[in-house]
């Protein structure tokens, strides 16, 4: 199997805002960089050899739509962590001790009263063990940020406090290569195709 980890594409948002399960628009003209993506995929859906799982927030459900030919699954597991109190508020303002609490114990803490990284890491494996032994050539899973991060560090066994270290673009592609047991990375954060 294939399994291709997809994020959404540029949100319309202001600069450093936080934004993790809040719900926010994409920016005007997202399709024609999604076209670029459905293109370089080019995958068939129909259900028997490629299937298509994407988060519920709209930012990944109309790529997911447009990108699966309107054949893939609405997922709860797959929404970004829930940033609590710090949802909808910039980044520079909020208070320094809180993000260095935060950053103490990234796995684990919840300042912010919303969603611990090892809460988002349980959902998405429990998703992902119910799926993986679909028999599917290839999966597509359209989501954001945090639950690729989490997913690349689950696959590759990477210790999750580390998780921020991968970088994940806006419509980027990361795929792997699964045959049963056996895990590899092809591809972490490929966007050649989106312009700047």
């Amino acid at each position: 199997m294939k399994l291709f980890l997809v994020r959404h594409p540029r949100p319309d948002v202001q600069k450093g805002l936080c934004y993790g399960d809040m719900d926010v628009p994409l920016v005007q003209g997202w399709e024609e960089g999604a076209k670029a993506l459905k293109e370089s995929l080019s995958l068939s859906f129909d259900a028997v050899s490629t299937i298509g799982y994407h988060s519920p927030l709209s930012r990944a459900a109309q790529l997911a739509e447009f990108v699966c030919d309107g054949r893939s699954q609405s997922v709860d597991a797959l929404k970004e962590l829930d940033f609590g109190d710090w949802e909808g508020v910039c980044w520079q303002d909020i208070p320094k001790a809180e993000i260095d609490l935060w950053a103490d114990d990234i796995v684990y803490a919840t300042p912010y009263n919303g969603e611990s990284l090892q809460a988002v890491a349980d959902r998405v494996w429990q998703w992902w063990l119910s799926v993986k032994d679909s028999p599917a050539d290839n999966v597509v899973v359209v989501a954001h940020s945090g639950v690729i991060k989490v997913f690349v560090s689950l696959l590759c066994q990477w210790p999750l406090a580390q998780c921020h270290r991968i970088n994940v673009g806006f419509s980027s592609v990361t795929e792997f290569s699964i045959q049963g047991d056996f895990v590899s990375l092809t591809r972490l954060g490929a966007g050649d195709w989106v312009s700047a």
